[in-house]
């Protein structure tokens, strides 16, 4: 059997780590040296895409709202269907900076609400929004929009006008956004969420856009936990192999975060993880969402002559790695 780990954030970037902070990560730091390297698409969704074989039309989203509804709800969307996550919006000088609502998430009441206020409102524009059971919430299209987006992980911390919506209909999307914005600062529940102290929802972004793709031809059979987007390739998938896909998220919410203490513990789990990983499979692909496969078998281990460095001298962004001339990140 070939697992595969799907792992963003796992070799950063970190910026502001401190030094008397590093781990020693044995394990990883022997994988990440003497494992061979292929190369897939940069990103934790482009590189599921590719593993899945799920081809997509080039210079367009990737269609990972409606992968994520079928994941959801074990139906296929109609049309063409965005991501609509939530956001927090904090003023910082003359921007507005964005940051989810995770912590403290819309519940179903509000989630139904949002929902009756934003179809109210845009009813005659040809957008609605729909709330999943499990709380995600997307938005259908009466039509095809000329857009490009950006995922939320990229916007996360940082200034909205950065990341606005671009393409032929982008001034429509924006001028969107900001109704949005509107509408939520009128909500009920909005209200009583600033009452509390409790933080407020500032408005949508949408990102992910477009219809479902074709059924892939991916080696994946079995999902290890509860993941939305592989658990709906999974479901567009034509059966073809026996691979095994495990997915861990804290590495990749803490590089979003920009925190370093939740950072180097969420490797530490991972590395005592890393024995049973290797455990009763022929290979393990590990897929740091960079654009690099790393494919250990158990000979890998016998290729001493791949010197071992910290990991924290290999990350992604880390001044330390473009000063290497070898140019060979974790080798």
């Amino acid at each position: 059997m070939i697992r595969h780990l799907f792992v963003p954030g796992l070799v950063g970037p970190m910026p502001g780590l401190e030094r008397e902070d590093r781990l020693a990560l044995p394990r990883l730091e022997i994988l990440l040296a003497r494992a061979d390297r292929l190369v897939e698409p940069v990103g934790y969704a482009g590189g599921l895409f590719a593993l899945f074989g799920v081809e997509t039309p080039a210079g367009a989203d990737l269609p990972t709202a409606a992968v994520c509804f079928l994941g959801d709800t074990g139906a296929a969307p109609a049309g063409f269907l965005l991501h609509a996550d939530p956001l927090q919006l904090l003023p910082d000088l003359d921007r507005l900076l964005a940051f989810d609502l995770e912590d403290d998430p819309l519940d179903a009441d509000e989630i139904a609400a949002l929902v009756e206020a934003f179809n109210a409102h845009f009813k005659d524009d040809g957008v609605c929004l729909y709330g999943s059971p499990a709380g995600r919430i997307y938005m259908h299209c009466d039509w095809t929009p000329s857009i490009q987006t950006h995922p939320l992980s990229t916007v996360i911390g940082r200034s909205l006008d950065l990341f606005l919506p671009d393409g032929e209909d982008r001034r429509w999307w924006r001028g969107l956004l900001n109704e949005i914005q509107m509408l939520c600062h009128a909500l009920e529940f909005n209200r009583e969420r600033e009452a509390r102290g409790r933080p407020m929802l500032g408005g949508l972004w949408f990102s992910g856009g477009g219809s479902m793709p074709p059924e892939g031809q991916g080696p994946v059979a079995r999902l290890v936990g509860d993941c939305v987007l592989p658990r709906g390739l999974l479901a567009l998938r034509a059966a073809v192999g026996g691979d095994e896909l495990i997915v861990e998220h804290a590495p990749g919410r803490a590089v979003m975060r920009a925190d370093p203490g939740a950072w180097l513990q969420a490797l530490a789990k991972l590395e005592d993880r890393m024995a049973g990983l290797l455990r009763d499979c022929e290979e393990l692909h590990v897929h740091p969402g960079n654009g690099t496969v790393h494919r250990w078998y158990a000979r890998s281990a016998w290729r001493f002559w791949r010197r071992r460095r910290p990991l924290f001298e290999c990350l992604d962004g880390n001044p330390q790695v473009l000063r290497d001339p070898s140019g060979n990140k974790g080798v």
